[in-house]
């Protein structure tokens, strides 16, 4: 299992003050460039890829749409991921797969997709159709989030990825029930087979988000003899 933690910068400022000695037990880092301006992702960027040189990064805008903080055409979205991809080549680049659905056939060409789903009011009846479709597209990693509102949803989350993963050994997984109640998929993830969790260290990116000291001291006690 990797640790992904998200950074969140609001300005340049924000982004050189970072301490990177923070992030040591960190396997990759997820910058959450919504939360600049626009016009502002292509200044702070080099701040972000020089200040983590050697270090494994997600890079990920999340529009209004799936509970992100710009509003973006399909096209200035794709501008955007292409600008990145292509001067800075982060390990990953991460397309939210059912909002810009229409945009994907620009994406084939990536070899570094994190095709996400996120879903931040419930878990779906037809979650096992949204886990197939991203599963047949074959990208790099199939991110899903859901919102549970009971324990069989949380239940069925973990199921479905167990399931998926031995249909599909060779795709790596990424995949968390939400909120509190879904806290408990984002502990013992290899054991359903997702390959990351994602922690905090001063703000959360997503409701049930558990800081990165808590999430060592309960892998400590889960991979202990």
């Amino acid at each position: 299992m990797k640790i992904v933690v998200p950074i969140m910068p609001k300005d340049l400022e924000e982004a050189q003050s970072i301490d990177i000695s923070r992030f040591e037990d960190v396997d990759i880092i997820e910058w959450r460039a919504d939360y600049l301006a626009k016009e502002d992702i292509m200044t702070v960027a080099p701040a972000i890829f020089e200040k983590f040189s050697g270090r494994e990064i997600i890079f990920t805008i999340r529009t209004d749409r799936e509970g992100g903080n710009l509003s973006l055409s399909d096209d200035e979205y794709v501008e955007l991921l292409k600008n990145i991809n292509a001067i800075y080549h982060p390990d990953y680049i991460d397309f939210e797969y059912f909002s810009h659905k229409e945009a994907f056939q620009q994406m084939l060409e990536f070899p570094n997709l994190v095709l996400s789903y996120h879903n931040f009011e419930e878990t779906p009846e037809n979650l096992m159709e949204s886990f197939s479709e991203l599963t047949s597209l074959a990208p790099r990693v199939v991110k899903v989030a859901v919102m549970p509102q009971s324990e069989q949803d949380v239940i069925d989350l973990m199921n479905y990825t167990r399931g998926f993963k031995t249909l599909n050994p060779e795709q790596e997984y990424a995949t968390m029930s939400m909120g509190k109640l879904g806290r408990v998929s984002r502990f013992a993830v290899d054991v359903f087979g997702s390959s990351w969790s994602f922690a905090s260290l001063d703000q959360t990116s997503a409701p049930g988000q558990v800081a990165l000291a808590d999430m060592k001291r309960i892998r400590e006690v889960l991979d202990a003899d």
